[in-house]
């Protein structure tokens, strides 16, 4: 069955990984994306590393597929022509310069006389406001968020989040923009310009912690391996390792008790709902994870099941992916690379019925650029 995003044109102005990650996944649905690149250095994450395969990044090679690299110098006259010619006949301009480059560049809808264009703009505190000028890397949004603070254990020290989850989430967000842009692209024949940081990003997706503080002026406390508003929700000790085990209603918390043998918490009167067993919390988890401790993960997993508990062992990233989770349902696919051979990497989540996604391998610094501005002479 056709790709959703067939026949869609979107030039990819970005580099490091919020614009990449999003113009990625319109690629997976099936849109064309040219990736315009520095000549000679090209994207930063081509050189963020180790790990490399060869001479390339695990990390550019993870968030760049189903693209086409086209190397233009765009302070240039011929370049910046290029370019124009290129845009001439895009659908989707997504760019995460500086607030006002694009502007500087004449890379405005007004000034590429495009009404039908939808223009994104990734950054990371917004185009207009006090943050505008501050360069916007995840790591710093993360612990502006308020995440890395909330993430730490109690009395620990702030903890990042092991992935750019900034970058992710609101590369997410622009996606879903992108698509409804489209759509109503399709009912008035305009364009959108689209905005977003990734300070907004984050903290949009952050919104049962924002909450707290915005409804009850509440400050979220450091949770760690814990989640603030359910008990027992948390990372326990067993026998050969560690495991995650949620109670998050009171029928699952009579299954806990059922399968940890231990009714009688069922009448303790410190447990009796959610409320004051998030209360109790520091009597309750040391009791829970003296009954785990006494047996391994594989004994809980099963028994925890038959109770509908939830419950997960805490793997390493080579756990996950070489488990039956991730290798059953086809989650990694392996793309043959003109350089390096056969690459495994990990598919896009979406699943659309009779439709194999994009799986293009990602791209040589300038693989295309001869090709393509050939064919937009």
């Amino acid at each position: 069955m056709r790709l959703p995003l067939q026949g869609i044109l979107v030039v990819d102005l970005t580099r490091a990984v919020a614009g990449p990650f999003c113009t990625m996944n319109l690629g997976d649905l099936g849109a064309r994306v040219i990736k315009i690149e520095e000549p000679k250095t090209g994207d930063e994450t081509r050189h963020w590393g180790p790990p490399f395969v060869q001479s390339e990044s695990t990390y550019w090679l993870g968030i760049n597929r189903n693209k086409e690299s086209v190397t233009l110098d765009l302070k240039s006259p011929e370049g910046h022509a290029a370019l124009l010619r290129i845009l001439a006949k895009a659908d989707v301009l997504i760019e995460n310069f500086r607030p006002g480059v694009a502007e500087r560049l004449g890379l405005s809808p007004e000034a590429l006389h495009r009404p039908d264009l939808i223009s994104v703009s990734i950054s990371g505190f917004g185009q207009n406001g006090p943050g505008r000028h501050l360069a916007g890397y995840d790591m710093m949004i993360q612990a502006m968020s308020g995440l890395m603070t909330v993430s730490a254990y109690p009395g620990g020290p702030p903890v990042k989040c092991g992935f750019p989850i900034a970058d992710v989430l609101t590369s997410l967000y622009a996606g879903q923009a992108i698509a409804a842009a489209l759509y109503a692209r399709t009912q008035d024949g305009l364009g959108r310009r689209i905005e977003l940081a990734l300070l907004d990003g984050l903290l949009a997706a952050m919104c049962s912690v924002t909450s707290s503080w915005l409804l009850a002026r509440k400050e979220p406390a450091p949770m760690g391996a814990m989640q603030a508003n359910i008990a027992p929700y948390q990372i326990f000790q067993c026998s050969d390792g560690m495991m995650v085990v949620g109670a998050l209603n009171q029928r699952l918390w009579e299954g806990l008790c059922r399968a940890l043998n231990r009714t009688d918490w069922l009448t303790d009167p410190r447990y009796a709902d959610n409320k004051l067993r998030v209360q109790n919390r520091d009597t309750l988890a040391p009791l829970v994870e003296a009954e785990l401790v006494r047996e391994t993960r594989a004994h809980w997993m099963q028994v925890l099941e038959k109770e509908q508990v939830p419950c997960g062992p805490v793997w390493s990233i080579g756990e996950v992916l070489e488990s039956p989770l991730v290798r059953e349902r086809g989650s990694v696919i392996a793309p043959e690379h003109p350089q390096l051979g056969r690459l495994e990497i990990y598919a896009n989540p979406t699943r659309i019925a009779d439709t194999e996604l994009a799986q293009a391998p990602p791209p040589l610094l300038g693989e295309h650029t001869e090709a393509v501005l050939r064919e937009f002479a």
